[in-house]
């Protein structure tokens, strides 16, 4: 089974499960996602998407453990958000977190403590930063990012500014 979480008016994919707090949408759990646990039942889905949702939520951690919750052991999960330099990440005023590709490190529990009670571990398959299409200034960064994503972070973000950050985490249980 998919889940797509923050669904819209469109799933993802269309056998999808959607969950979105927006009555209008194509969901067939209308909740708010910082309301927990959610309505959804443990270890069922072996892909999850969350396209552009994670940068709303009042507690990250805590909606993650919720992702792991409903997720089966192995499944993948794939997280779309505004880069922290994207004037996307701006923008909207609704947005409560700026990300960086690191802080997709602290849902493997490696470095980090376990947060919000919840013992979750994700494994990180890919984290990929995504460009426009202006051929100098997103060529440019693009090739920053994928000689050292760490590096272009700190020292080349904000001259060569990135879209949006693609994260494929791979639930471990």
């Amino acid at each position: 089974m998919v889940l797509d979480i923050g669904c819209g008016k469109k799933k993802i994919e269309p056998d999808a499960v959607g969950i979105d707090m927006s009555a209008d949408s194509a969901a067939e759990h209308v909740w708010n996602l910082d309301c927990y646990p959610w309505p959804l039942e443990s270890d069922t889905f072996e892909r999850i998407h969350m396209s552009h949702v994670i940068e709303h939520l009042e507690d990250p951690m805590r909606a993650m453990a919720e992702v792991y919750r409903v997720a089966r052991n192995g499944a993948d999960v794939l997280i779309a958000t505004p880069h922290f330099s994207s004037h996307n990440s701006y923008v909207d005023p609704t947005h409560r977190r700026h990300l960086a590709a690191a802080s997709f490190d602290y849902f493997t529990g490696k470095d980090f403590p376990t947060f919000a009670g919840s013992p979750y571990r994700f494994d990180i398959v890919e984290v990929e930063l995504t460009f426009g299409g202006n051929f100098v200034l997103d060529g440019l960064g693009r090739w920053l990012a994928r000689r050292s994503v760490k590096w272009y972070e700190r020292h080349a973000a904000w001259v060569f500014p990135a879209l949006d950050i693609r994260a494929h985490l791979r639930a471990r249980k």
